[in-house]
């Protein structure tokens, strides 16, 4: 280094320039100023080396792709969410595409006047123009279409609203984005685009009227999850949150099947972030989701969300209920419905329950009471050491909490007396009772410290196992318990599924069933197990168990969704039955649906409330006490009413299930009168609907005596119709027919008519209604009927059912009393 400096400095030598006082650098100092340059030199040029390694080599990678990004614009193509359809190809769940509209109010200059400049400028806004805009604005926002303005009433509180709401967006003048409207519809959008590229373009110039400047407003694509029938089979279908997501039910159960893959557009942007049109743009498409097909069928949803509600209003039943049609050889669910519940389209919102849930919470403090408290968080109590419930909580969580749960795979219950199926198959099928096996029931039944009791501390005598079904004897099952013996009972009870989630392919299946262990049944524990009522479970669990005493011994997976879909409605996987062990034989499930039918009876026997005329059903009750809830005011527990039928009972092929949690009728408690009924009325209409088999007895010369059915709450009218065998209608209302009196029926009561005659109830007149006859002469026996039906009439053939209609009794064109009887010759 030093060899370098000396020659450095001898090429430097010679004479130096005179300072300005005519004095010359000393050498010495000038060999230390050219030393010090070369060293700076050097390290500025050390500095560069290491910045230009540290960029291209060491970091080379994280530097390429931060100028990637400053260069390339990433955007996401949304996937379309898949549809969810019911069996037959009706939509339950769509994807549409809306608009967010947004503005710049800082780019918009013609909303404001500027004074001043740079950081001292200041803004003013012009309020004339602003309103003016606004207006326009939210008049297309609230035309529905972007055209019909003269249609938007001004005056409205909903105008009124979104006016405001748009007037205070564009009022933020040092903001870039606020949000104007959300879910606008593509004509929408397109409408206030063209006026905002109108508006700007009249403005582009200052005018003598006008000052020059623009508006900004844009619009943001997204999708929005529609749920064509609102509040219906809630439950099951689920709903999406804002950003797409699936958070109950389906939506959430099938949520990487339904959302797709989102896809990709890679292309280079200008300094202002815009992209640039480029043909060697990169795009990765999006996958759109697959379809669900259900195997859930909206008519017969339908009509057990109509019968679930009417049952729940007209017993008062405080904690909701459910309903499940279940086919019993595949698993597969054509209904189930927890009610009440929600609109998956505003699934927050809880207003139309609001009373109902206020009711539940405070009838239920010990599953949802917020109790008061004092300053350390302690809860404070009454005088007899009772907490206190804080009447001012907030229990909005709570409140949808409630509505949203499926209450058929959530919440657990006692089963009571429907779990004698399953300990009656225990016993035929280990060989230990058959189906005239006797025991004695005296009225009381002591075991270990315990007494038990049969309902109404009735005696039945000495019974046989069909016979104990049908009474409902819970001392007959305790010594029949006794005899299977506590290991094989847990065994079977391990096998009928009661120790573990069914598998449906719903989210939120409670695994926290509550039932004791082989070792754990004791004396008092065994013969509470035998009649259902020391085990908490699920309904759908029952539901399978039941479905397997009936099937052959099959337990079968219970599911609701049949096959997916992709978007050309090809297959791509098919959900079919779904057998997870045989738990008894078919010679022991043969008995069970001989003693399920012997229950039902032709309407005579202690579920007689479910039987349909024409049909054989097996059916078994069970009222339940909630021993895990704090006692009714009269001191006594808590009930659930609960029923399940089988159908065609010698070969079924779906069960019904209805469960009313917490029934506060007056009149009783007893599922036979409160949840049969409900069951026999979904049968009433699904049953033909579905092409049930029917039980081949000729009644087409049967003469009925219509009832006198006024006064008679209508629901439980049509139980009685049912097991006459006529038919029933009930006529629309412009008032709530909830828990409502049949006032006026036709035909009346005492009238003679053929069986399967329809009646009509009405809740809301004393007059009936009037249709108009139809011409049916000319016509088939079949068509001619059909067409009265239609009508609203009933129809009676008389001659030849082969030929056509040769005179009608009615005149054609005359008005009559709807469900007047036609009667057609045929010739």
């Amino acid at each position: 280094m030093w060899k370098f400096f000396r020659k450095f400095i001898k090429k430097i030598k010679g004479p130096w320039p005179e300072t300005s006082t005519g004095a010359r650098m000393n050498p010495r100092t000038s060999l230390i100023c050219g030393g010090l340059a070369l060293v700076v030199m050097g390290l500025a040029a050390a500095r560069v080396t290491y910045s230009l390694y540290d960029i291209q080599i060491k970091n080379g990678d994280t530097y390429r792709q931060l100028a990637a990004k400053q260069q390339l614009l990433d955007t996401t193509i949304k996937a379309t969410r898949g549809e969810i359809y019911d069996t037959s190809g009706i939509t339950l769940a769509s994807t549409s595409v809306v608009w967010t509209i947004w503005a710049d109010p800082d780019n918009s200059k013609i909303l404001y006047t500027t004074t001043g400049k740079d950081e001292e400028a200041a803004r003013t806004l012009d309020t004339a123009m602003c309103a003016e805009v606004s207006r326009e604005l939210t008049l297309r926002l609230l035309s529905g279409d972007g055209e019909s303005l003269d249609a938007v009433d001004t005056s409205s509180e909903a105008y009124q609203t979104q006016y405001q709401k748009v007037y205070d967006a564009l009022s933020k003048m040092d903001t870039k984005y606020q949000v104007l409207a959300t879910k606008v519809n593509n004509a929408v959008k397109l409408s206030i685009e063209s006026y905002v590229s109108q508006f700007n373009k009249a403005h582009k110039r200052a005018t003598e009227t006008s000052r020059k400047g623009n508006i900004s407003v844009g619009s943001e694509k997204s999708f929005q999850r529609n749920y064509p029938y609102g509040a219906f089979a809630a439950a099951v279908l689920g709903f999406t949150d804002a950003d797409g997501i699936g958070t109950y039910g389906l939506e959430k159960s099938y949520q990487s099947t339904l959302a797709g893959v989102d896809g990709r557009t890679i292309t280079q942007r200008n300094a202002y972030g815009n992209a640039i049109a480029d043909e060697n743009a990169t795009t990765f498409a999006a996958k759109d989701g697959s379809n669900l097909v259900l195997s859930l069928d909206v008519n017969v949803q339908e009509i057990v969300e109509r019968y679930l509600n009417e049952a729940i209003a007209a017993n008062t039943v405080e904690n909701r209920g459910c309903a499940i049609v279940m086919n019993v050889k595949t698993g597969a669910i054509l209904a189930m419905a927890s009610k009440p519940d929600f609109d998956p389209n505003d699934p927050l919102d809880y207003s139309a329950n609001l009373d109902y849930l206020n009711e539940l919470v405070r009838a239920e403090p010990e599953l949802y009471g917020i109790y008061k408290k004092d300053e350390n968080g302690n809860e404070l109590k009454d005088a007899n050491g009772n907490r206190i419930l804080d009447e001012e909580g907030d229990y909005s969580g709570y409140f949808r909490d409630i509505q949203w749960k499926n209450k058929a795979i959530t919440e657990l219950y006692y089963p009571g007396s429907v779990f004698k199926v399953i300990t009656s198959a225990m016993g035929v099928d280990s060989g230990l009772a058959n189906i005239n096996t006797t025991f004695t029931c005296a009225g009381a039944y002591g075991v270990a410290k315990e007494t038990y009791h049969c309902a109404g501390h009735k005696a039945h005598g000495t019974i046989t196992l069909a016979e104990a079904l049908r009474q409902s004897c819970n001392i007959y099952y305790i010594q029949l318990g006794q005899r299977v013996g506590s290991q094989t009972f847990y065994n079977y009870f391990d096998a009928f599924g009661f120790t573990s989630r069914t598998g449906v392919d719903l989210p939120s299946e409670t695994g926290f069933m509550q039932y004791y262990k082989a070792n754990q049944l004791g004396e008092v524990q065994l013969a509470s197990s035998a009649f259902g009522q020391a085990m908490a479970i699920t309904p759908l669990q029952m539901c399978t168990a039941v479905a397997a005493a009936v099937n052959g011994g099959y337990l079968v997976t219970p599911h609701v969704v049949d096959k997916i879909t992709d978007a050309n409605g090809n297959v791509i996987e098919e959900i079919g039955a779904n057998v997870r062990r045989q738990v008894i034989s078919e010679s022991t499930s043969n008995v069970i649906r001989q003693i399920m039918e012997y229950e039902v009876g032709n309407g005579t026997g202690g579920g007689k409330y479910a039987y349909v005329s024409g049909y054989r059903i097996g059916g078994k009750s069970g009222t339940s006490e909630q021993l895990n809830m704090d006692r009714r005011a009269d001191g006594d527990y808590k009930k659930v009413a609960s029923f399940a039928a089988v159908l065609p009972a010698d070969d079924p092929e779906i069960i019904v299930y209805v469960m009313l949690d917490d029934p506060n009728n007056a009149r009783t408690d007893y599922s036979s009168l409160l949840a049969a009924p409900v069951v026999g009325n979904i049968i009433s209409e699904i049953a033909p609907y579905l092409g049930i088999a029917a039980d081949g007895e000729d009644r087409s010369q049967t003469v009925v005596t219509v009832p006198n059915l006024v006064g008679t709450e209508w629901s439980s009218a049509q139980v009685q119709l049912n097991i006459k065998g006529l038919r029933h209608q009930l006529a629309e209302s412009t008032t709530s027919q909830a828990a409502a009196a049949v006032t006026y029926q036709y035909p009346h009561a005492g009238a003679k008519v053929a069986y399967g005659t329809t009646v009509y109830l009405y809740t809301d007149t004393y007059e009936g209604s009037h249709t108009d006859v139809p011409d049916v002469t000319g016509k088939s026996a079949d068509f001619a009927r059909q067409m009265l039906s239609a009508a609203g009439l009933n129809c009676v053939v008389e001659g030849n059912a082969n030929g056509t209609v040769q005179a009608q009794s009615a005149d054609p064109g005359s008005s009559v009393q709807r469900g007047t009887v036609v009667t057609i010759t045929c010739g």
